[in-house]
C-alpha cells in the first residue's frame, strides 16, 4: 500500500477481555482458521484488556460462504474471512471469524420464538439501499457522503440484518409505473425498488426469518408542494409491495396488539407464515390501510458529534418505549449525520464517521443498552458486531421469560 494511502475497509481487530483468567500476549489476523503464529498474516502486542488495531489489509468483498452467494445456502453461522486469534507467545488459546448468520432466527427459535418483537434486540441498517449506485449515469461502488452501506440487501440479510431502513423517492418520467420508484439518500438516486423487494421476497421465500421493513422517509414524488400526500403514488408503492411481499405480509389489523405493547411474538408470526412487517412512516396512509404498521419511533440525534450521538442515544434507549408508541417497535439510529459544512468542504465521509461510531456501538449494545434496546440501526454494520450481539441478548432476554 503506497504511504499516506488510507484503505476505506481496513480489516479492524477489536477485543475485549473482560472476565477473561489471564490478559493474552498478542492477537493476530489470520485468512483461515488459525492453528499457529507461523500462519498469522499480522501479529500485534495486547497492552490492555480491551482495545482494537486497524490492519493494513482490506476486507474486500469476497464471496459469501456455504452457498449463499448464489442463492439459498446451508443453514447455520457460518465463517468468512477474515479470522482472529489470541494468546501467549507460543500458543493460540481463542480465536473468532467473521461470519454470515443467514438463518439465526431459526438457529435459536426453540430459545428465542416465545419474545415478543418489542423484546428482541435486531440489527438493522440505516438507509439500507443505499450501498452502491444503479442510474443510467452511474454505477460507483463508493460515495463519501451517499452511501452508507458496502453490502446488497441479499448481503445483509445473509449477515443477519433484520431491519432495513428504506428511503422511497418516485420519479413519474419513467414509463414503467414499477420503475418509477427508487430507493434514494435524501433527493439522491440509488437503488431501483422493485429488484431489491424481489431479493427480500426470495429470501423469505426460502427461509424461516422474520423481516422487518420500514418505509421511514419519502424525499421526492410522494407529496404536494403543501405537503399533502399524492395519494395515487402511495396507492402505486403500496400496490408493488402486495404484489412482490403478499404471501410474507403480517398486516397489522391481524397481528397488532394495540398501542403500548409490544407485538406478536416470533412464535405468532412463525406459525402464520407471515414474516414480513412494513412499516409506514405517513399515518394519514396508514389510517386508509390497515394491514400497514404504524410509524415505529426513530431515535435521530441529528449530530456529526459521536459525544452527543451517544449522550443521545444512552437517554433515549433508556427512555424507550413510550407507553403511548402505535409500533411494538423502536430503533436506535447510531449514526452520525454529517452538516452541511461538512458535505460542502468534504470533511470526512460516511465511512469515516461509521468508523468513528461503530465500535463503540458494539461496547454500549454489550453494556449500557444490553437491557433496553430493541433496534440498532448502523451505517457499514460489518464494523460491529451487532448481529451477533443482538442474537446473544435476544437469547439472554428470552431465558428470562
Amino acid at each position: 500500500m503506497a504511504a499516506g494511502v488510507t484503505l476505506l475497509d481496513a480489516v479492524e481487530l477489536n477485543w475485549d477481555f473482560n472476565g477473561c483468567f489471564s490478559l493474552p500476549q498478542q492477537i493476530g489476523l489470520f485468512d483461515e482458521r488459525p492453528q499457529s503464529w507461523n500462519n498469522a498474516m499480522s501479529v500485534y502486542m495486547v497492552s490492555s484488556v480491551e482495545g482494537h488495531v486497524v490492519t493494513n489489509v482490506s476486507l474486500g468483498h469476497g464471496t459469501l460462504p456455504a452457498g449463499w452467494e448464489a442463492g439459498v445456502g446451508s443453514k447455520g453461522p457460518h465463517c468468512l474471512w477474515p479470522w482472529a486469534g489470541a494468546g501467549d507467545y507460543n500458543e493460540i488459546h481463542a480465536y473468532n471469524c467473521l461470519k454470515i448468520q443467514p438463518t439465526w432466527m431459526e438457529d435459536v427459535g426453540s430459545k428465542i420464538n416465545k419474545l415478543r418483537i418489542g423484546d428482541l434486540a435486531l440489527a438493522g441498517t440505516h438507509n439500507a439501499g443505499a450501498w452502491k449506485f444503479n442510474t443510467e449515469i452511474s454505477s460507483v461502488s463508493r460515495d463519501s457522503f451517499v452511501l452508507c452501506q458496502d453490502r446488497s440487501i441479499w448481503g445483509q440479510l445473509v449477515h443477519g440484518i433484520r431491519y432495513f431502513d428504506f428511503r422511497i423517492a418516485y420519479y413519474e418520467f419513467y414509463q414503467n409505473v414499477e420503475d418509477r420508484y427508487w430507493l434514494n439518500h435524501n433527493l439522491i438516486r440509488v437503488r431501483p425498488l422493485v429488484p431489491l423487494l424481489k431479493e427480500i421476497r426470495a429470501f423469505l421465500d426460502a427461509t424461516n426469518e422474520v423481516i422487518f421493513l420500514d418505509a421511514h422517509h419519502f424525499p421526492l414524488g410522494f407529496y404536494q408542494p403543501d405537503g399533502a400526500p399524492i395519494r395515487e403514488v402511495h396507492a402505486g408503492l403500496l400496490e408493488i409491495v402486495q404484489r412482490e411481499l403478499g404471501p410474507h405480509l403480517a398486516p397489522a389489523n391481524e397481528f397488532g396488539t394495540g398501542v403500548g405493547t409490544k407485538g406478536p411474538t416470533l412464535q405468532t408470526l412463525i406459525d402464520a407464515d407471515k414474516r414480513l412487517l412494513f412499516s409506514y412512516v405517513d399515518n394519514s396512509i396508514v389510517l386508509q390501510n390497515s394491514w400497514l404498521w404504524p410509524i415505529l419511533p426513530h431515535l435521530w440525534a441529528n449530530t456529526n458529534s459521536p459525544t452527543e450521538l451517544f449522550q443521545y442515544l444512552d437517554g433515549a434507549i433508556a427512555a424507550s418505549p413510550q407507553p403511548t408508541a402505535r409500533s411494538p417497535l423502536f430503533s436506535a439510529m447510531a449514526q452520525t449525520t454529517p452538516s452541511v459544512l461538512d458535505i460542502l468542504f468534504l470533511r470526512g465521509s460516511l465511512r469515516e464517521n461509521a468508523d468513528d461510531v461503530n465500535r463503540n456501538v458494539s461496547a454500549r449494545l454489550a453494556s449500557r443498552w444490553r437491557t433496553r434496546a430493541n433496534i440498532i440501526s448502523t451505517d457499514f454494520f460489518l464494523g460491529n458486531d451487532v448481529v451477533d450481539l443482538s442474537i446473544m441478548i435476544s437469547v439472554e432476554r428470552a431465558s428470562r421469560l
